[in-house]
């Protein structure tokens, strides 16, 4: 949802923005290409001995909707691989990576490298 007041000839200013928090299958699905995509890059896929081995060695059920969409009868494709991010990947990664900034802009505390709520928000924690 936008705000925006001050039209004047076409010129608006933005006073609230809202964003859609991603879905936990959204967040799963992005996780589970990640993971198969750095386990990918470890062999050459090309290469139908080494795809075959790692198939064969895969015991992450969850790759397996993946490893079919990228491979025909001659082996992996790069064509299917990239496919398979347009349809189920490209239109999330994005909504999580921004979710996450603006998550982190808004709560943690920008002082320490990692993960802490600002001091405002722990002094209304209880104890």
């Amino acid at each position: 949802m936008l705000n925006l007041f001050g039209c004047t000839q076409n010129f608006y200013i933005i006073t609230e923005m809202k964003m859609a928090k991603a879905s936990q299958e959204h967040v799963d699905r992005l996780r589970i290409w990640m993971q198969f995509t750095d386990e990918v890059s470890n062999i050459d896929p090309t290469n139908n001995r080494m795809w075959n081995k790692f198939k064969e060695d895969c015991d992450n059920e969850d790759f397996d909707p993946i490893i079919k969409h990228c491979e025909d009868m001659d082996g992996f494709k790069w064509d299917f691989y990239m496919d398979y991010f347009q349809r189920n990947i490209s239109h999330i990664y994005m909504r999580i990576v921004f979710g996450y900034e603006i998550l982190v802009d808004n709560v943690c505390d920008p002082n320490l490298d990692y993960l802490e709520f600002k001091p405002e928000i722990k002094e209304l924690l209880p104890n």
